[in-house]
């Protein structure tokens, strides 16, 4: 759609986000609103933070947000909160244009669908879509969207060969189902996912035709206590966080942040490491669990963005400076269940 896709995009000023809204009834819409993380140095008053471009179109049911990539953001469309989807938006909400994407593959399965989109590259974007049985991590079927084609592929899960010996094949490895969501950045034209190949953790990379080309092994981790908190991407490179708990103490943890700076050479270095007093407060937790909840990672810069346990507060976290600062306050009733970055793309 012209106008939907420029290639001009520019530096994360804010993040969108969802909570459930001010009911929980099926066909009431979730709550978006929007987190200013310019400190009020960018003109950001075209901003809808409610997305009514989108949300007061007369056959607009319930959306919620799935992914966002470079200025463009993709959100599933259903008819309730609790519903089938009806198909998927992609949107830039800078220009107010979107495009309108069809469901695809079994509306009884998991999905989790992501977008892939580089405005230095195409004018188009891609989506990859996986799904799997309830609670169950096996890949069941991978769709493949382009907007220049407007069609999605067949199942793809029995045509992933090897690829130089580095793919074994969809069915040879299962989806990482951990945390809040199942994030799948796009760096370097590729999406990665985090999955389990024989035991162990790994990240494929997929392609924007849903084909698996290459495994990248998480950063060591030799105490079998560490777990994966967040994985996403910043500054061009992958990211990847674990957390621990400190000693005994059930109300302390250390988070430790990785980036991958070496890219083909698969070199994972780590960034920085801090616990939760240092983000918190000695005495944040009153006793209770503390273990931290990462929402994001900032694309341009060292700062990391994570739930405050007791206090309703979206924090960020510069790592360069040691300092944090709380860029947002919810209701006690709005718990964060989304975000989507900001970039400006024109």
């Amino acid at each position: 759609m012209p106008g939907l896709l420029i290639p001009t995009s520019h530096a994360m000023k804010g993040l969108f986000c969802m909570t459930p809204g001010a009911t929980e009834a099926a066909a009431a819409p979730f709550g978006f609103s929007f987190v200013d993380l310019t400190a009020g140095s960018a003109d950001l008053a075209a901003v809808d933070p409610r997305f009514s471009f989108l949300t007061e179109l007369p056959d607009t049911k319930v959306l919620l947000f799935r992914d966002s990539c470079n200025g463009l953001v993709l959100l599933e469309h259903r008819e309730e909160r609790l519903a089938d989807r009806l198909g998927y938006i992609v949107c830039n909400p800078t220009t107010k244009e979107w495009a309108a994407v069809p469901a695809c593959g079994s509306p009884t399965l998991q999905t989790y669908p992501y977008l892939a989109f580089d405005p230095a590259v195409s004018l188009h974007f891609n989506l990859v879509q996986f799904q799997v049985e309830d609670y169950e991590q096996e890949f069941l079927s991978v769709h493949a969207y382009s907007s220049e084609t407007r069609t999605w592929s067949d199942n793809l899960i029995d045509e992933q060969g090897e690829e130089e010996g580095q793919f074994p094949g969809w069915r040879q490895v299962s989806f990482y189902l951990g945390g809040k969501s199942q994030p799948c950045p796009f760096v370097n034209g590729f999406l990665h996912l985090v999955v389990w190949e024989q035991g162990e953790m790994k990240v494929v990379a997929v392609d924007v035709q849903g084909k698996g080309r290459r495994m990248i092994p998480v950063p060591q981790q030799p105490d079998s206590a560490l777990w994966m908190c967040y994985f996403g991407e910043s500054q061009g490179r992958l990211h990847y966080m674990t957390q621990e708990m400190l000693g005994a103490r059930e109300d302390r943890f250390k988070l430790s942040v990785w980036a991958l700076e070496a890219y083909d050479a698969q070199e994972w270095v780590l960034k920085g490491v801090v616990n939760t007093g240092e983000v918190f407060g000695e005495n944040g937790g009153g006793g209770r669990n503390m273990e931290f909840e990462v929402v994001d990672i900032h694309q341009d810069r060292n700062v990391v963005f994570l739930t405050h346990p007791l206090e309703h507060d979206l924090v960020a976290y510069d790592m360069d400076r040691e300092e944090v600062r709380t860029v947002a306050t919810f209701d006690e009733h709005e718990e964060l269940i989304g975000t989507a970055r900001y970039v400006q793309c024109y």
